[in-house]
């Protein structure tokens, strides 16, 4: 059951990643079962992120943006739309 709830959260996301910008999922999260909470706080971090006008646009010190890292981190579809949509 575990492997298949994190599927359908990662669908749910990578379909509308907007939504966890939502206050009400960000505030409300312990109310989330414990590993919707983890997949939750986990893609805040690209969320945060692609908010941040300077961080999306200052390279790390190997020469790469935030949308670089995760495309070699193979994150979610999600998180990488957020980055997409933050990269000016």
């Amino acid at each position: 059951i575990d492997a298949a709830l994190e599927m359908i959260i990662e669908a749910i996301y990578d379909t509308h990643p907007e939504a966890i910008e939502e206050n009400r999922i960000a505030s409300d999260i312990q109310r989330y079962h414990q590993q919707v909470q983890a997949f939750i706080n986990s893609q805040l971090v690209y969320s945060r992120q692609a908010k941040e006008h300077h961080q999306m646009t200052t390279p790390d010190d190997n020469g790469q943006l935030p949308l670089h890292r995760a495309l070699q981190n193979n994150v979610t579809l999600g998180s990488i739309k957020l980055l997409v949509k933050g990269n000016p």
